[in-house]
């Protein structure tokens, strides 16, 4: 089986949608009879390059438009495609329209998947002004699709656009390998540092620093939180949420980290002793972020938004779920976990159980393969 995966980016380049497509396309390029290839627009120079069997070609881009990289490239790529799957991560318009037009009297067309990560949701004025036609492209893509693959229930029964083709959609959770996110020695060594360094009790954000990841809302709820807060990420509010907290009197309770290795995020998730995913939009698809915390045995607060975010975080299982953009309940969920040391250690656990369960990469890969095999009979 050979397979085309379509996205904006590729890692380097951090987000949510990239570290999935990764971990998805190196795990299905393991499976022998599988061949994997990453169709993507060049932050940088563009090229081509193996990334553990993954060929991952990187196309010239013309520009950007509300966030969407332009390249004329991809359109050549998918016409003289022999792929048998094409597999598109929405929302990118650019690859939406570029598989619409190279369909367009094509003999042997390859299987179409739509894997809809979100719904377009515009929050500057460019991205309103062209919801209207973005709105138009989405609904002639998903007819034009063999099938849709969401990430949890909640997306698939909250979206206007996937309940036209709920026929089409196939709920297929995300998952992560956890072997890598477990502490060794060293990385023990350095999570106690981290706790020292910090101070305790200490609760951890991981994102970038925009703004649906509602990092202001948990600032104004950390005024009634004890402890230290650490935040872990880069993003164009990053100075204004210094000066916010420096305002608030909590400046020095609130460590803004920056970007960090792997390794070194890794110890922050081992240091802490609750994970917060406060988003306030449904930008926030999923969160993977949270079963990386729940595979480090950490406990999570994350807010009930009609995504994915409260079906990887399963309130009173595995941590809690408030309203978003609810600082008072934010507080007072993050005060219970860091006041309740029992509570903490039962549910950190049970998150753990849970992401080997049910949140695995060898799942979700298995599952993926299985869906796309469904199509091509």
């Amino acid at each position: 089986m050979r397979i085309l995966h379509i996205n904006k980016r590729y890692p380097p380049h951090v987000g949510g949608i990239e570290s999935h497509l990764q971990d998805l396309a190196r795990a299905q390029a393991a499976v022998p009879g599988v061949e994997v290839e990453v169709a993507v627009v060049a932050e940088g120079d563009p090229g081509r390059e193996v990334d553990r069997g993954v060929v991952v070609n990187r196309l010239p881009q013309l520009g950007i438009v509300a966030s969407n990289p332009l390249s004329t490239a991809l359109l050549d790529v998918l016409k003289a495609s022999s792929h048998d799957v094409w597999h598109l991560h929405y929302p990118f318009p650019t690859g939406e329209l570029a598989v619409l037009l190279a369909s367009v009297r094509r003999p042997s067309l390859p299987r179409i998947v739509c894997a809809y990560h979100s719904d377009f949701v515009a929050q500057s004025v460019t991205k309103r002004v062209l919801s209207v036609p973005y709105s138009v492209l989405t609904k002639r893509f998903l007819d034009r699709a063999d099938g849709v693959i969401v990430s949890s229930p909640q997306l698939a029964q909250s979206s206007s656009f996937l309940r036209r083709v709920a026929h089409k959609v196939r709920v297929i959770p995300f998952g992560i390998d956890p072997a890598p996110l477990q502490a060794d020695e060293g990385l023990a060594e350095r999570s106690i540092e981290l706790r020292e360094r910090y101070g305790t009790p200490l609760t951890l954000f991981v994102g970038r620093l925009v703004p649906y990841k509602g990092v202001d809302v948990l600032l104004e709820a950390f005024r009634h939180v004890p402890g230290t807060l650490a935040v872990v990420g880069e993003g164009p509010l990053r100075g204004r949420l210094e000066e916010r907290a420096a305002v608030m009197g909590i400046g020095e309770r609130v460590v803004f980290a920056g970007s960090l290795s792997f390794r070194d995020l890794v110890a922050h998730y081992h240091a802490a002793d609750v994970f917060v995913l406060p988003s306030v939009t449904p930008n926030e698809a999923f969160g993977l972020v949270q079963l990386e915390a729940h595979a480090c045995g950490v406990p999570v607060v994350s807010t009930d938004l009609p995504t994915g975010v409260p079906f990887a975080n399963s309130h009173g299982e595995t941590g809690l779920v408030v309203p978003p953009g609810d600082a008072v309940s934010l507080a007072a969920a993050l005060g219970l976990l860091l006041e309740d040391e029992e509570l903490r250690a039962r549910l950190g656990a049970q998150a753990r159980e849970r992401q080997a369960k049910e949140f695995s990469l060898e799942a979700m890969t298995g599952r993926v393969l299985g869906y796309y095999e469904e199509l091509l009979l």
